[in-house]
Formats: structure tokens, sequence, C-alpha cells
């Protein structure tokens, strides 16, 4: 369990005393306090008379990324568990999500839903990504994107393959995401549909500081989303059609920024700030110049297709993937056509029931 903390101190005691509380008790809990924060540090002090926790406190600023991936190289055991100094979690956490990761071998994150308090209110939930590592990537990259997968149990197996989180100069607050993907290459996610997992909202907290900051900033920390995408899917891809398939489903995300509407259009400006992103940071090899023009074409014509129009689409791309991960197969390519159009009915219906 790795608890990297800075300025935590009101905070910090109800997240050490859950743990204390747990059912399951064989872990070790590592507190990592940043920038020398005595204070949150002398909160802290009172539960290292419990074997199970160790503290260090660090004389320089590592900042949340750089007190992660410290955390990350420490001499972890068969799982990681990361938790934020506001966040506790039901008694049971551990004793149930241990049960289904003996059940899931081949599963690199296994989670709960999170219930939010504070500012706001409601039930977060990931579903579980399953199938061939390319499938599980494109599931994740097109998906919404929803938090419980970092706030389980990762085992260290897929860590060790993924490597640490990306860093950059606006403090990393996409970084996250492309490392998942990295922890997709290894297994799948796993879901344990229950809420044993408890966030506070606070209104000063990094993720809401990030969301309210100013639009140029916003853009510019957007095409690091782009860079750490590409640079987690393109490795795993073969065969130029598979790259290609992942710089568009990567850009299909990017390109509607900032707001999300499909039916506005490619934001062209936005996508060539990630090509020079891309080439400033030595990484244009994961999207050449002349790989572009085909990506815009093929937003211009997702913006001008109508609604049935899109689905189509939908279910003709879900089919040239399947032929992409099941190429000799063409049993399995139906099947996952089949198990496609079968989730797109249910997520309707849970839109129109919603509605």
């Amino acid at each position: 369990m790795g608890l990297p903390v800075y300025k935590g101190a009101d905070l910090i005691g109800k997240a050490l005393d859950c743990l204390q509380r747990q059912t399951f008790g064989n872990f070790e809990a590592i507190i990592s306090v940043d920038g020398g924060d005595a204070e949150t540090a002398a909160a802290c002090r009172p539960f290292l008379t419990d074997p199970r926790f160790r503290m260090v406190v660090h004389s320089e600023r590592l900042d949340w990324v750089g007190n992660f991936n410290w955390l990350l190289q420490q001499d972890l055991k068969e799982f990681f568990c990361y938790r934020q100094h506001d966040d506790t979690t039901a008694p049971e956490f551990f004793e149930v999500l241990l049960q289904a990761a003996d059940r899931e071998p081949n599963a690199a994150a296994i989670y709960c839903d999170c219930q939010y308090s504070g500012r706001s209110d409601f039930l977060e939930t990931a579903r579980s990504i399953r199938g061939e590592p390319l499938d599980r990537m494109r599931e994740f990259i097109e998906r919404d994107w929803q938090g419980p997968p970092i706030r389980g149990l990762i085992r260290t197996a897929a860590i060790r393959q993924a490597g640490l989180v990306r860093s950059d100069e606006f403090r990393a607050p996409f970084q996250i995401h492309g490392w998942l993907v990295k922890l997709l290459h290894w297994g799948n996610f796993e879901r344990v549909g229950m809420p044993l997992y408890f966030r506070l909202d606070r209104i000063n907290s990094f993720t809401n500081e990030q969301r309210a900051g100013a639009e140029d900033r916003r853009r510019a920390e957007w095409t690091t989303l782009c860079t750490t995408l590409l640079e987690a899917a393109v490795p795993l891809c073969h065969t130029p059609k598979e790259r290609a398939f992942f710089q568009q489903i990567i850009m299909n995300r990017i390109a509607p920024y900032p707001n999300f509407r499909p039916n506005e259009g490619p934001d062209v400006k936005l996508i060539a700030e990630c090509v020079e992103r891309l080439r400033h940071e030595g990484n244009a090899h994961l999207l050449r110049v002349e790989e572009v023009p085909p990506i815009l074409e093929e937003l211009q014509r997702r913006r001008e297709r109508s609604r049935m129009g899109r689905g189509i689409y939908q279910i003709g791309q879900r089919y040239r993937f399947g032929k992409l991960i099941y190429p000799r197969s063409p049993l399995q390519r139906v099947t996952y056509q089949i198990r496609y159009f079968l989730e797109m009915c249910a997520k309707r219906s849970r839109w129109l029931r919603a509605r």
C-alpha cells in the first residue's frame, strides 16, 4: 500500500486508521511524505507503532507523479495498492479484492466501485475490460475514462512491464491514462461491483484545480494526453493497419476538445499542436506527418454522418478491428462483432432508461 502525501495533515489520520481496520491485515503501508512536510509527518507518526507502517520524508518536492513513481520502485510484493491521503475504504476492501484476484489470475488490476462525497455525491463505476491485448487497449481508449482501476489492487508483474508514469511540465494531469493502457498490455481489468472505496471530492484537489485552469494551459496539457496514449499503444501494433487504427481512435478522443461535440468537427489546430508536441519531445515516430491527412479525412467524414450513420460506422469499425485481432478466425470475428452489437444495445437501453 503506497500513500503519497503532501500537506495532508488534516485528513491523513482517517486514511491510516482505515487501513488498521482492514479485515485482511497482512500488508505493508509505505507513507511517502513529500517536500519535507513536517506537519503531515507529525500527523502520521503515531501510526508508526504499528509494524505494518513505515514512513519516508523526502526533503525535496517530488510532486504527485514523482512520489507515485518513487513508490513504484520500492520492494513491492505481489500487489500494489495506491491510496490517496484523503480517501478511505470499507474494512473488507483488501479481503474482497484479494478473493477476486485469486479467481482472476490474468487480471492486471482488480478494483471496486467508488462512492464520492463532499462537493459531489455519486457512485463511480468502471466496467471490466477483457479480451485480446489490442482489444483491451481499444476499449480503454474509446470509453469515458474513470478512476476506479488506479484505486484497486495492481499486480506487481504488470507494473514491472508498464514501467513508471510519464512526467511533464504541467504536473502530469493526464499521464496516468497512458500508464493504465500499459498495464492492459499485461492483462485484464476486473471490476468488483461493490462500493468499497470512498473518495472525498474537495474543491482544492489537484484534479479540480487542473480542470479550472486557463484555456491555453488546458490545451497544452491535452497534447500530452495524445503523446502518452500513442506511446502506450503504438509499440503493441505489429502491422501498419493496427498502427493506423490506434492513431485514429486516439485522435477521435483528442480532436473534439474542448467541447467534446463530434458534430462540430475536429479541432485541426489542436491536432497540429499534438504533432508539434511529439516532434518537440523526439516522439515524431509515433505519428508521422504523412499519417495525419488520412486521420483528418476520417474525422471529417465522421462529423458529416447522421446519428444512424455514426452507429453504422461504429459497427463497421468494430468489424474491421475484428479482422485485425482475429485475422485467421472468421468465427472469432463474428463472435466479437455480435458481442459488440449486444453491448451497444445494452448501452442504448441504459441511456433510454436514464432519460
